[in-house]
């Protein structure tokens, strides 16, 4: 901790110094017990600039400080973003390795994360996961589903900690293929027969690695088994249908084709964000359940936060939040003016007015963006 800087309210005329004093080149002046005599002396002292040690109180309260602000630094929502990715990664890759530990305690503990970020900064936290252009899509994929998960079962007014459960089922959902899905990421052939019949098998060899570490909740376990099961009967592994399939695996079931379609790939953009809805629409009663569809569309509205669009006044910007009244008319952020050069100072927008700023198209991702996630959230 660096030296304090001394005033004149701190030198009492008459009274033993309680510490030593130092010059500007922290050369020592007077030592502790001293006397200041006069109010002249203690002036000429005070002009050249007094300087003293920090107590030991002084330094405890100023490392209080620091770790206040480290915390409060790693609750921005994109540092706890960024850990939940690193502390998923691990623990997948612990449980696909069986390396002996609590995997519930490590995943329920990771999950409440996952619902503190979306109960206090879901918009910045999905806005982000939507722009990440760089991270492994096995990496953000589950925490994008377990995201999903928690703000349509929270509209569902399902009790927090039963919430936990299905979070967590969202981040564990594809154990039994993790090296296959890594390998399919990067994959633009056709699937063969062998990865075929793995990808059919991995709901059953999920469940079966986390019974093998000691995952026992039917809640977790049953919502992985079924979550590629389909209200059609064409899913797998165990082709059910309509009421079958529990809620909460048709939820997961829908949160995972969302994702699969709006995350990007090193071989392809994601779909446009108002498309994938769109087509979860038509396949509503099909693909998808048709009561979660609706829930979908009513959480996340039709321009997900971190969607390119144009605006009527020609603008490009970007989504920052969802919209609380109209699923089509969120809050973006101006960033490139219809000339086609970027802002100085980008611009917050409400779309709902829309002769000016309304959206009427959704564009691709700019690949040379020049602004961060800070940046655009406001959270630098």
């Amino acid at each position: 901790m660096q030296k304090i800087r001394l005033t004149a309210d701190d030198i009492d005329v008459g009274q033993p110094l309680p510490w030593s004093v130092y010059g500007a080149s922290d050369e020592l002046l007077l030592d502790n017990g001293r006397i200041v005599s006069t109010e002249k002396q203690k002036g000429i002292l005070v002009s050249r600039g007094l300087y003293r040690n920090p107590t030991k109180l002084e330094q405890e309260q100023q490392e209080a400080l620091n770790k206040k602000k480290a915390a409060f630094a790693l609750d921005s929502p994109f540092k706890v973003l960024d850990v939940i990715k690193i502390t998923l990664k691990q623990i997948l890759l612990d449980m696909e390795s069986s390396v002996e530990s609590n995997y519930a305690h490590r995943v329920i503990r990771l999950a409440t994360v996952v619902q503190k970020l979306c109960y206090e900064n879901s918009d910045a936290a999905l806005g982000a996961i939507i722009l990440d252009q760089n991270s492994a899509y096995t990496n953000v994929h589950p925490v994008l589903c377990a995201m999903l998960s928690e703000l349509m079962l929270r509209r569902q007014k399902i009790p927090s900690e039963d919430r936990l459960f299905y979070i967590a089922a969202a981040l564990t959902q594809n154990i039994g293929m993790l090296s296959l899905q890594a390998q399919l990421t990067n994959q633009t052939e056709k699937l063969s027969d062998q990865q075929r019949q793995a990808i059919k098998e991995h709901p059953y060899r999920s469940k079966e690695i986390m019974q093998g570490l000691g995952i026992h909740y039917n809640e977790w376990l049953d919502t992985v088994s079924y979550h590629h099961e389909r209200p059609d009967g064409k899913g797998y592994p165990n082709g059910l249908t309509g009421d079958s399939i529990p809620i909460y695996a048709k939820i997961l079931s829908l949160t995972d084709i969302y994702s699969a379609m709006i995350l990007p790939r090193k071989y392809r953009d994601g779909f446009y964000v108002k498309k994938a809805l769109q087509d979860i629409f038509i396949q509503r009663g099909k693909s998808v359940d048709e009561a979660c569809a609706m829930l979908l569309v009513k959480e996340m509205g039709i321009y997900p936060p971190g969607t390119f669009v144009k605006l009527a006044n020609r603008d490009t910007a970007i989504v920052l939040r969802r919209g609380t009244k109209n699923a089509d008319s969120p809050i973006v952020l101006s960033i490139i003016d219809p000339q086609g050069y970027y802002y100085d100072i980008p611009k917050k927008r409400e779309t709902i007015h829309k002769d000016i700023f309304g959206i009427t198209e959704v564009i691709p991702r700019l690949d040379d963006l020049q602004l961060n996630r800070d940046e655009i959230w406001g959270l630098a």
